[in-house]
C-alpha cells in the first residue's frame, strides 16, 4: 500500500515519564511517515504531560490532550481513539518499544479485515528480553471464530491497527473489562479480524505495567485473577448491540453458568468443543478434556 493514507496513533498516558519519550521517538522513526499521534493522559500525577508538551514542540505529528480527571484506561482509549482523524487507527502503550516497519507491516495485511493484531516480544525494563513472546509462534487465525476468545484474550490492543470503520461497532467500550478483549470480541464476531504473527513490538513488562500480573509466581492467584476477568469479559459480551438473538442467549447462558462455582453445563461444552474454545492449548483426548473443564473454575 503507498503510504498515502493517513494512519492514527492513539497514545495514552499516565504516569509513564520514564519511558513516553523513548516510545514516542520509535513511533515517529517508523517506515510509514503519513502518521498523527494523538496522546490523552489521563490526568498523571508526574511530569508525563510536561514531556509530552515538550515532544509536541519539536514534532508537528504529535497532537496531546489531558484529562481533567482520571478516566481509566478503557475511557481514556475510547477517547483518544475519538479523537483520531486517520483512516487507520494504531494503538500504543506509554511504554514500548515499536520496530521500525510495524505500522508499515500492518496496513500492508489489513486487507479487508476491520482489524489486525500482531505479536509482541516482553522485554524487561531494560530492554532485555524475557524470552516470551505474547503468541505462541505457531499461532494462526485458521478456524477462530468469536468462540474462541469468550474465555480468554488472544488480541493485545498495543500490537492493533484498527479500520476507522470499525469505531462505530466496537463503541461505545465497558468500563469494566479489558479494552482489546472487547474489541477483539466485536472483530471475531464479524469474522473480520486477521493477524500478521511477527513480532513488531518490544512490550515493556515492569511493575506498573497492566499486564505484569502476567509474571505472577503464585500460579493459584494467577488462576483466580484470570476467572475474575473472564466473568467480567463474559458480562460485558452478552450486552453487544449487533448481537444475532441465539448468540446472545448463547453468551447469556455461558456468562451465568460462569458465575457458578460448578456447571456441568460448562464441562459438557469444553468436554465436546474444546478445541473451539481453546485453540491455542494443547491437545487433550476425552478424559483430559473432562478434567480440563473439571479445573476450569
Amino acid at each position: 500500500m503507498q503510504q498515502k493514507e493517513l494512519i492514527s496513533i492513539a497514545l495514552c498516558t499516565y504516569n509513564g515519564s520514564k519511558y513516553i519519550e523513548q516510545q514516542v521517538n520509535s513511533i515517529l522513526n517508523q517506515s510509514y511517515k503519513n502518521i498523527e499521534i494523538v496522546a490523552v493522559d489521563d490526568n498523571s500525577t508526574d511530569n508525563t504531560y510536561h514531556l509530552l508538551e515538550k515532544l509536541q514542540e519539536q514534532h508537528a505529528q504529535l497532537k496531546i490532550y489531558r484529562n481533567e480527571k482520571n478516566l481509566g484506561f478503557n475511557k481514556n482509549f475510547e477517547k483518544a481513539i475519538k479523537l483520531c482523524n486517520g483512516k487507520y487507527i494504531a494503538i500504543s502503550d506509554q511504554d514500548d518499544i515499536w520496530l521500525p516497519q510495524k505500522l508499515e507491516l500492518l496496513v500492508n495485511n489489513i486487507g479487508n479485515n476491520w482489524l489486525i493484531f500482531s505479536n509482541s516480544e516482553w522485554v524487561d525494563e531494560n530492554e532485555v528480553s524475557m524470552g516470551k513472546q505474547i503468541l505462541n509462534p505457531s499461532f494462526t487465525m485458521e478456524g477462530r471464530g468469536f468462540k474462541s476468545i469468550l474465555f480468554y484474550n488472544s488480541v493485545t490492543g498495543h500490537t492493533v491497527l484498527f479500520d476507522k470503520q470499525f469505531v462505530d461497532y466496537f463503541t461505545p467500550m465497558p468500563a469494566k473489562g479489558y479494552y482489546d478483549w472487547w474489541m477483539g470480541f466485536v472483530a471475531l464476531y464479524h469474522n473480520k479480524a486477521t493477524c500478521l504473527n511477527k513480532c513488531l513490538t518490544l512490550h515493556r513488562m515492569h511493575n506498573s505495567s497492566v499486564t505484569s500480573g502476567a509474571y505472577s509466581n503464585d500460579k493459584k492467584q494467577f488462576k483466580k485473577d484470570l476467572n475474575v476477568e473472564a466473568e467480567i469479559q463474559l458480562e460485558q459480551f452478552k450486552h453487544y448491540k449487533n448481537l444475532k438473538p441465539k448468540d446472545k442467549k448463547f453468551i447469556e447462558k455461558i456468562s451465568c453458568e460462569y458465575s457458578k462455582n460448578f456447571s456441568f453445563y460448562l464441562m459438557w461444552l469444553l468436554l465436546v468443543n474444546y478445541p473451539t474454545y481453546f485453540p491455542d492449548k494443547k491437545p487433550r483426548n476425552w478424559l483430559s478434556r473432562l478434567n480440563f473443564a473439571r479445573k476450569l473454575k
